[in-house]
């Protein structure tokens, strides 16, 4: 062993000779420094994982618009979800929680740690409900849809009325009468305490994300309006019930239009009388509304329901033929002619296929 080996293991023997000494004549210090330590640290350790109680209450905390972190921590300690408030308090800074906590309410449970519930807040995880909005809905069957969950009154006028306000529209840069066309179909998770106002503006913005500028673009280049596209989408929307149909829907009415045909859409006839549609019948057909296309040409003066993307494309870019009517097949697609003649033949064949299939059902009953 070196002489300079032999110099450090002296020094590290007496540093420890040192501790030892020092630790034989503050034996009592040294008790009195560890049991702090450890009450400390025990301390710490049941302020932040153990829960104020064994039983299991769930209570709602709404964080609202300018709430301070500290008027948090008070009313979590006023509930009994917290014990100490203080130290929430400092652990909520550490973490950067208490800069911004997301506004809504909070499903908290006195069975929590402390560090569940910063957890909890650091996370945003406030109370949503899911809502699905179906492709095709109108306005009026969404508010009916959102009247199923505790976000809204048990009437659907309440989103009806908001969404069909001309001023509150334009407020949200759509340049139309109403929002119908415009709440696009989604599922959305929409916090408990959302207003009508916040429901409609998520659904209008969720509507700008999707028709982006290319869309626009495209819908320039082939002589209309993004409302005149939504319009059109609407109807393509309603009709076609099998994917594939879509484009091809799409294309006859592009061809009645180029040739100034009535479009002849059996949905626009009932809308805004029938929320929920089962079937349009000859009567409905002469109905005498603005969106009733059997009676006026061209596009009625708005959507009347609120297309997905697929229809929105399938609008923008139509399949290249030269089809101009279509009817029902009764099991959801559709036969496609280029003449009356045709078409009429086709007509034919569905009323024929369908009374013979009321006579096998009569034959079965008996």
């Amino acid at each position: 062993m070196s002489a300079a080996e032999k110099k450090k293991n002296r020094s590290v023997l007496s540093v420890a000779t040192d501790i030892k000494q020092w630790v034989r004549k503050h034996l009592w210090t040294t008790y009195i420094v560890s049991a702090v330590v450890l009450i400390t640290v025990v301390h710490f350790y049941i302020a932040l994982f153990v829960p104020p109680s064994s039983e299991k209450v769930w209570k709602e905390i709404q964080v609202s618009d300018g709430m301070s972190f500290k008027a948090i921590a008070a009313r979590l300690q006023k509930e009994g979800i917290i014990r100490y408030r203080g130290y929430f308090e400092i652990f909520g800074r550490l973490q950067g929680i208490s800069r911004k906590v997301r506004i809504g309410y909070y499903g908290l449970g006195t069975h929590m740690s402390m560090w569940e519930v910063l957890e909890a807040l650091r996370k945003g995880r406030i109370i949503e409900y899911e809502v699905v909005i179906p492709e095709g809905y109108n306005l009026f069957q969404i508010g009916w849809t959102l009247t199923g969950t505790p976000l809204i009154s048990s009437d659907p006028k309440d989103f009806i009325k908001i969404a069909t306000n001309k001023d509150f529209a334009r407020s949200l840069g759509v340049e139309a009468d109403s929002l119908e066309g415009y709440l696009f179909p989604d599922t959305y998770y929409l916090p408990k305490g959302i207003t009508v106002q916040d429901i409609a503006k998520r659904m209008v913005q969720r509507y700008k994300d999707v028709f982006k500028s290319d869309y626009r673009k495209r819908a320039g280049e082939m002589g209309f309006t993004e409302h005149q596209i939504i319009t059109l989408a609407s109807i393509v929307e309603k009709e076609a019930k099998v994917d594939a149909e879509r484009k091809l829907i799409s294309a006859v009415y592009h061809n009645r239009l180029k040739q100034s045909m009535k479009l002849q859409a059996d949905p626009t006839a009932v809308y805004g009388l029938k929320a929920w549609i089962t079937k349009v019948t000859a009567q409905d057909l002469k109905r005498k509304t603005p969106y009733n296309t059997y009676l006026h040409k061209g596009l009625p003066p708005g959507p009347i329901a609120n297309p997905g993307q697929g229809a929105i494309l399938a609008t923008l870019y139509p399949e290249n033929v030269d089809y101009l009517f279509f009817v029902a097949q009764g099991d959801g697609s559709h036969h496609f002619s280029k003449d009356y003649g045709e078409h009429g033949k086709a007509i034919g064949r569905y009323r024929a296929s369908k009374k013979k299939a009321r006579e096998a059902a009569k034959k079965k009953s008996k």
